[in-house]
């Protein structure tokens, strides 16, 4: 129904996920000991882990984008597969891309 509706038809902020992306919506993982309390260096290692393999995904992230990018993939297909926007896609990774290699050039 909702392909058939202009976007300003469309209920404020509904999104519309389409069949194939259907499939690959996940339930978010169960909160990690959400009813037992954990002592404050406890969380504050949790803290730490969690940052360090929130920062692990990210570097590979980029250089699977780049990866992407540079075999001809289409930013609409890897934004979708971020869940973002393509102009969201190509600003973030761009620019990390794009200052990345701008370093690496005055580096060597």
């Amino acid at each position: 129904m909702l392909e058939h509706m202009s976007r300003s038809k469309r209920q404020p902020g509904a999104r519309h996920v389409g069949p194939r992306r259907r499939a690959q919506v996940r339930a978010e993982p169960p909160h990690p000991n959400r009813d037992s309390q954990l002592s404050p260096p406890e969380v504050l290692e949790r803290i730490e882990r969690a940052r360090f393999t929130r920062e692990k995904a990210e570097a590979e992230l980029a250089v699977l984008v780049d990866q992407a990018v540079g075999i001809g993939i289409a930013w609409p297909e890897i934004a979708a597969r971020l869940g973002v926007t393509r102009q969201a896609a190509r600003q973030h990774y761009q620019r990390r891309h794009r200052d990345g290699a701008s370093h690496q050039h005055r580096v060597a």
